[in-house]
């Protein structure tokens, strides 16, 4: 029982050291891993990982997404997003924005995009190709960080790193009222992000990632529809990320669905339409690896908008 108490004393006195152990990690080796936010509710707010997907519904759409990832870690990852796309008047063309805001511990990226796609007609389906731009702040205080209790004063560890770069990504989106399939590549440069070097390797730069998405809509009844989707992510020098997601929609009204989430969370989530123009979200992830137990779980929240209905049509819905 006294072992078992010193093991968890242990394990808890560690979560208090995070922040600083991933810092010291990112400037102690050249390390590649996942780079960009992470989603629950992709599949309500794809404007945040594919910019074809701008334009694709005939009205205003403003999404609203805040993630805070491991509650009980203090330091831990959390992430606001801001989105809004809309098609111009021949549809052909879509415009769209996106704002996000990512932190972990002293660590914090900002980006704003602006987003530009045409859209090709067929007989049942569109295909969206898809362009975005813009700039990304890369801010961390090292200064500030937690060191040895011993050695309380390290030259890699003085200055404060405050980067900005500019950059570009692509994607594609091919879709109908019941099915999608996307590929993007949400920013195409390795930006360098500190000046800093390793055996003249810079040890903080930004990856290429790539995000490959896809889901489809089977009608089960006049109430009932079933909605599986997928979403596979790569970044050079990090595992593959695959997401299996299933959605069940009743009266297109409420959906409840479930995501597993390749070596790392099992995700339950609930999506509401309140009325004809707001839409909310929640879903809540719990690890599934050696973690489980002590993260406290991570949450995340939706608000989406629907406005500038053309009231000369009639409202299809959607489902991503």
């Amino acid at each position: 029982m006294e072992m078992k108490s010193i093991t968890l004393s242990f394990r808890l006195s560690m979560k208090k050291q995070l922040t600083s152990l991933l810092a010291a990690l990112l400037f102690a080796l050249n390390i590649q891993a996942q780079q960009d936010p992470m989603y629950s509710m992709y599949m309500f707010n794809m404007m945040a990982i594919n910019p074809a997907y701008a334009g694709t519904n005939d009205h205003v759409v403003a999404t609203g997404l805040f993630r805070r990832q491991w509650l009980n870690f203090p330091g831990s990852p959390q992430t606001a997003t801001f989105t809004a796309h809309a098609p111009m008047k021949n549809e052909k063309v879509g415009l769209g924005i996106s704002f996000i805001n990512d932190r972990l511990g002293d660590m914090s990226t900002n980006a704003a995009m602006a987003a530009y796609s045409y859209h090709l007609r067929f007989r049942k389906s569109r295909l969206s190709l898809g362009l975005q731009a813009g700039a990304r702040n890369f801010n961390i205080n090292l200064s500030e960080l937690k060191l040895s209790p011993v050695y309380q004063y390290d030259d890699a560890f003085a200055n404060n790193i405050n980067t900005w770069s500019f950059n570009f990504g692509t994607g594609l989106f091919w879709y109908s009222d019941k099915y999608y399939l996307g590929v993007s590549l949400p920013h195409i440069q390795n930006n360098i992000l500190s000046n800093q070097q390793l055996n003249t390797v810079y040890v903080a730069r930004l990856r290429t990632h790539v995000n490959v998405a896809g889901g489809y809509v089977f009608t089960i009844n006049p109430m009932l529809k079933l909605k599986p989707s997928f979403l596979v992510k790569h970044v050079g020098g990090a595992p593959v990320q695959i997401d299996l997601n299933a959605n069940v929609y009743w009266l297109d009204v409420l959906s409840i669905g479930a995501s597993y989430r390749s070596v790392s969370a099992f995700v339950l989530m609930a999506e509401v339409q309140l009325n004809k123009t707001f839409r909310l979200g929640y879903a809540y992830d719990q690890t599934t690896n050696r973690m489980r137990g002590y993260t406290g779980g991570t949450h995340e929240i939706m608000l989406r908008v629907d406005a500038g209905f053309n009231k000369n049509r009639t409202i299809t819905p959607r489902y991503f």
